[in-house]
């Protein structure tokens, strides 16, 4: 019998499930099992974000790793945005075998990318922009601030197997930031990026949307244990 593969896919920050919500759908779809968990203090309001820290987050995803854990042998962790730094936490500590991270920060905010797409179109980008700058806490920036500082200290030990995609659109990540990500961990990685050049931050809700998910269900296939020789599985 095939060991039963699990996908452990993390939201960003300020977000929730939704931000990944499309791409969990597709997983469940080819019969992986699937944990998408709502990271402490998200999916409410700013003043909820306000008491969690990124030791919330990370107990977030180190719990919803183990809930996994009691239903699949074989774990591929994949994160979006913040979540792919949670997910290189995860990696560092947990077996896996495949990580995979989207959009995924190393540098954060592109000023350049913000002001081309208040040039296309002011009304709805600077309203975009203004709602985000409420939503997030000063105290929870500080907290993702120290997360990303945290992670980049530990990408040189993550040696396993290593898939980015990322958006060249990006205004919220700066899109150099999966090149840095790759070139940080262990070279056995053998890390391999794939560009989004029609797409935004919230790849899974734009114009990139089937191709990007094409590629992470790619992947996990590929990484997925082999089934047994015909006629050699177990009763």
């Amino acid at each position: 019998m095939m060991p039963a593969v699990g996908c452990l896919v993390l939201h960003g920050f300020a977000g929730d499930i939704r931000d990944v919500l499309p791409l969990a759908n597709a997983l469940r779809a080819e019969g992986y099992h699937v944990e998408c968990p709502t990271l402490e203090g998200h999916g409410l309001d700013r003043r909820v974000l306000a008491k969690s820290t990124r030791k919330d987050w990370l107990r977030s995803a180190d719990e919803a790793y183990k809930r996994l854990s009691l239903r699949a042998q074989e774990i591929i962790v994949i994160g979006f945005s913040m979540g792919g730094l949670l997910a290189i936490n995860l990696v560092h500590r947990y077996p896996a075998r495949l990580l995979i991270t989207i959009n995924t920060p190393y540098a954060y905010w592109d000023v350049e990318q913000a002001l081309a797409y208040l040039r296309e179109d002011f009304s709805s980008h600077s309203r975009r922009y203004v709602q985000g700058l409420v939503k997030i806490p000063v105290r929870s920036m500080l907290q993702f601030r120290q997360l990303l500082a945290e992670t980049k200290a530990i990408l040189p030990q993550v040696s396993i197997p290593y898939v980015l995609l990322q958006s060249r659109r990006d205004d919220t990540v700066q899109a150099r930031s999966a090149e840095h990500l790759a070139s940080s961990v262990s070279p056995s990685c053998a890390p391999h990026i794939t560009w989004y050049d029609r797409s935004g931050h919230m790849i899974f809700h734009d114009a990139d949307r089937d191709d990007a998910i094409a590629r992470v269900l790619a992947a996990v296939r590929e990484h997925s244990p082999a089934p047994p020789p015909e006629g050699n599985e177990k009763q």
